[in-house]
């Protein structure tokens, strides 16, 4: 259902409005780390959210791909940080490497059950401790 949606949309958004594609480059710039970082991110929201591997990293990947679409139809000019300056494969790119070093770590960096190490999240910040038992 959600693929249906995503390409009903990418259709409307062909016909319907201007489409622009981004004149950048593959170079790591703040862009790309961003898009890194935050797909990155979303992989671990969804994952540990009780999501499948598979269903966190399809949503991540439309995630991207939506904010592509966006900045493809909507000109920064004229809907300011609403819009972007065009469609970007290599935005996709970083994406989907974001996803995969996330993926990564998620497979090889596992808590051990009797580990002495133990980390607490709270709203003001993380903490970490060892215990001395």
């Amino acid at each position: 259902m959600l693929t249906k949606s995503i390409m009903i949309l990418l259709i409307c958004s062909l016909v319907y409005s201007e489409w622009r594609w981004a004149d950048d480059t593959i170079s790591f710039t703040m862009d790309k780390r961003a898009h890194m970082g935050i797909s990155s991110g979303l992989y671990f929201m969804f994952r540990h959210k009780e999501y499948t591997e598979l269903q966190s990293i399809k949503y991540t990947f439309y995630f991207g791909l939506g904010k592509e679409l966006v900045d493809a139809i909507l000109p920064y000019e004229k809907y300011g940080d609403w819009g972007g300056d065009g469609f970007s494969k290599y935005d996709l790119y970083y994406d989907v490497l974001g996803i995969g070093v996330a993926v990564l770590i998620d497979k090889w960096w596992k808590p051990k059950e009797d580990s002495k190490w133990e980390r607490g999240f709270s709203t003001t910040g993380i903490s970490i401790y060892y215990r001395l038992d």
